[in-house]
């Protein structure tokens, strides 16, 4: 894999307008034909072989269109905690193809829920009906000339014949636009919203995860602008996020959202863009302290073919650090040297030894962008290689920012939290986030063997300070032969308990019985407490969030 170090012609990138980037990538059209199909008869469509020299390429099967798999009562080998209850929610994606819709990011999305209470569970699941996935899966259906992967597996076992092919509705769009949100769970005012890289979302419903509003209309006159796919929610209910302004004078924006509102209120001025390409970099996600949000400029670039995005190692990443009251950017201008990220770990604010207030930020960092290339759908099933040795040059970094204004210009360096690599990092969010922290959660790989990340991990981040070297940062990990876990989402047993007093939700697939299962860990110990199977391989997804109280308002 080559890294792209040449000069960026950015008046020739085709995606300056950020609404032109938002639906293109995946407002894209495509010929394909399916019906129902229940978990009993689906086999999802991977190609011949692939799963002999790649058994996770399983995790990469498309679902038929109306495929829906809902269980009323769920087995459970173990024991669930009696105080675990309400939903976990998962969102990703759950349907490729091989001309447009072609990278791991772009599938069209599909929720799922686990419904938990009283020590049982049942299952929901569902494609958002938006106006990707109608030109996906509806307005183009039942062509001759090019079917739906999965259609030979699409035939009623009872009937065993193929169902009569329905009208084609060719060339007809919702109205308005939704696009494909198939990343992260947020909560809004009591709305469950599906989102991705762009202010719009999808609304679904807590119970049956039938899509309500796509789009979801906020309250308020703000036009749709690409974003990072996460924001952050305080205690008190108060949504923090940020958005791209792309054109002649580049920017980010950031923005709130009241507890129990749906209107949207700019935070400050617009952050105008700092770096040589004078474009907005890509931030999948931002860090935020109880003062203080912070963006990771970073030396990387998107375009709507991700085979045209740049990573520039010899530019260094510079940290935007904007105070929450006033909107206004500290003149600080820190910087480091560049690395590749997607997600921040969690930040607060601290006093250093020599008693000068500082920003502690914790990422999950790569030296390169390799990854991105690595995650088109033809390579994970067929080189998986490519991204794993992506993802072993990576590891969780600490940056302490100086606040201090003697400071000013610091080139900040990156401390290693621990040798190993790790992603989908999560923490006890509820209770730590912006706050000083022990410990974080995340997939992660055994060396030199893996196919897919085909482990969990529980990270000491105080550890590699007490014992002198990151090697010990480890406090804890999970794996089983075959089984490729996903985010470990902590559930903490109340608001007053230890940090890591709760337990880990996990789907986990295991490509061997070509199932996935709910996996639960003891938050502690990490070890096993209940496994729930489900009865199909549900495609690798990526964000999810646990409530337990979905129709509650204030805090998430």
């Amino acid at each position: 894999m080559s890294r792209h170090t040449g000069t960026l012609n950015w008046q020739k990138c085709p995606w300056r307008s950020s609404l032109q980037l938002v639906l293109t990538v995946t407002l894209v059209l495509a010929m394909s034909c399916s019906e129902a199909a229940s978990a009993d008869t689906l086999e999802t469509d991977t190609p011949a072989g692939s799963k002999a020299k790649n058994p996770a390429a399983i995790g990469y099967g498309n679902l038929p269109a109306d495929f829906s798999a809902p269980i009323a009562s769920m087995d459970v080998h173990g024991e669930l905690p009696r105080w675990l209850n309400g939903s976990l929610y998962r969102n990703g994606p759950a349907w490729w193809n091989e001309q447009r819709l072609n990278h791991w990011f772009f599938g069209l999305a599909m929720v799922h829920a686990f419904h938990i209470s009283d020590g049982k569970i049942s299952y929901r699941n569902q494609y958002l009906r938006t106006s990707v996935y109608n030109q996906f899966l509806v307005s183009d259906q039942c062509s001759d000339e090019q079917q739906h992967p999965s259609q030979s597996h699409m035939m009623s076992q009872d009937e065993g014949t193929q169902p009569a092919k329905q009208e084609c509705n060719r060339g007809e769009k919702s109205e308005p636009e939704s696009i494909n949100t198939a990343v992260t769970i947020r909560r809004v005012a009591g709305h469950l919203l599906a989102n991705a890289g762009s202010m719009s979302s999808n609304e679904f419903h807590a119970e049956d995860l039938s899509t309500l509003h796509a789009p979801f209309s906020f309250q308020d006159d703000m036009q749709l602008f690409r974003s990072s796919s996460h924001a952050h929610t305080d205690l008190d209910g108060t949504i923090v996020h940020f958005y791209y302004i792309d054109g002649p004078q580049p920017a980010y924006q950031f923005y709130t959202i009241a507890a129990g509102t749906m209107s949207r209120q700019r935070l400050g001025a617009p952050l105008q863009v700092n770096n040589a390409a004078n474009a907005p970099v890509f931030m999948h996600s931002f860090a935020l302290t109880e003062h203080y949000a912070i963006l990771s400029e970073i030396p990387a670039f998107l375009a709507m073919d991700f085979h045209q995005a740049k990573f520039f190692p010899t530019w260094n990443a510079k940290w935007r650090i904007v105070n929450r009251q006033t909107g206004e950017e500290l003149d600080i201008q820190l910087e480091s040297a560049g690395f590749m990220m997607y997600h921040h770990i969690n930040a607060y604010e601290d006093i250093n030894e020599n008693g000068e207030a500082e920003i502690v930020v914790d990422v999950a960092s790569f030296p390169d962008m390799d990854s991105l290339q690595a995650m088109f759908i033809d390579s994970l099933i067929n080189r998986p290689e490519e991204l794993m040795d992506s993802f072993y040059r990576g590891a969780p970094h600490r940056y302490r920012l100086p606040l201090s204004p003697e400071k000013r210009g610091t080139l900040v360096q990156g401390e290693k939290l621990w040798d190993g690599p790790i992603e989908l990092p999560t923490i006890a969010y509820e209770q730590y986030n912006t706050k000083k922290y022990t410990y974080f959660y995340g997939i992660s790989a055994t060396e030199g063997k893996s196919v897919f990340v085909d482990r969990l991990v529980k990270v000491d981040v105080d550890a590699a300070s007490r014992q002198g070297n990151s090697n010990g940062a480890l406090s804890a990990s999970w794996e089983a032969d075959n089984c490729y876990p996903g985010e470990p989402v902590f559930v903490s047993r109340s608001q007053s308990a230890a940090e890591d007093d709760g337990v880990i939700l996990s789907l986990v697939l295991n490509a061997a019985e070509e199932h996935s299962f709910l996996l639960v860990l003891d938050g502690k110990s990490f070890t096993e407490i209940a496994t729930v199977p489900l009865t199909y391989a549900v495609p690798f997804g990526f964000h999810g969030r646990h409530y337990f109280n979905t129709t509650a308002t204030a805090s998430e």
